[in-house]
C-alpha cells in the first residue's frame, strides 16, 4: 500500500485495522466537548513509523502526517516516488512545482521556538505540505481537498 492510496479509505478498512492491529494502535475519538461547531475526529498514531492519521466524523480518512524519521520496525509502505517526492530543500520543492506547473501556497513562521519553512503543493484531490526546519526536511501532511 501507498500512502496517497489511503486518502478517502475507510477506519475499518482490512488494510488499517491489519496495521493497526501489528502496531497495536489505540483510535483516539475527538468530539466537540466546547461547542464550537467544530466536526468530530478520529486520529491513530504509530510513533515507530512516524505516523499519524486523522479520520472525520464519518470516518474516512482524509490527513497524514509523516515525520522524517528512521525507522527501525518492519515499514508495510511502498515507497511512491512518482507521487510523494521528498525534496530535502524548500526550494527543490519549489522548483519542481513550478517546472510541473503545480499550484503552491508558501511561508515561514516561527512555531514552539523553532523557524519553520513551509511550502503547499496543490495537486487533483489532495495537497502535499512540505515542513522544513533548519533546511532539511521535518514533516509531510498529506489531506485531501476535502480534508478539514
Amino acid at each position: 500500500m501507498k500512502y496517497l492510496d489511503l486518502l478517502g479509505v475507510k477506519l475499518k478498512a482490512d488494510f488499517l485495522n491489519d496495521l493497526f492491529e501489528t502496531y497495536e494502535v489505540e483510535v483516539v475519538y475527538e468530539y466537540d466537548r466546547t461547542h464550537e461547531n467544530m466536526s468530530d475526529k478520529y486520529r491513530a498514531e504509530i510513533p515507530d513509523l512516524g505516523l499519524q492519521f486523522v479520520f472525520d466524523e464519518n470516518q474516512i480518512f482524509f490527513t497524514l502526517f509523516i515525520d522524517q524519521k528512521q525507522t527501525e520496525t518492519w515499514n508495510p509502505f511502498e515507497e511512491d516516488n512518482a507521487r510523494l517526492k521528498r525534496f530535502t530543500t524548500k526550494a527543490s520543492a519549489r522548483n519542481y512545482a513550478v517546472e510541473n506547473r503545480i499550484a503552491i501556497a508558501e511561508g515561514n513562521a516561527e512555531f514552539m521556538g523553532k523557524e519553520r519553512d513551509w511550502i503547499r503543493l496543490d495537486l487533483s484531490g489532495y495537497s502535499i505540505h512540505y515542513e522544513f526546519v533548519g533546511g532539511c526536511l521535518r514533516k509531510i501532511t498529506i489531506q485531501n481537498e476535502n480534508g478539514a
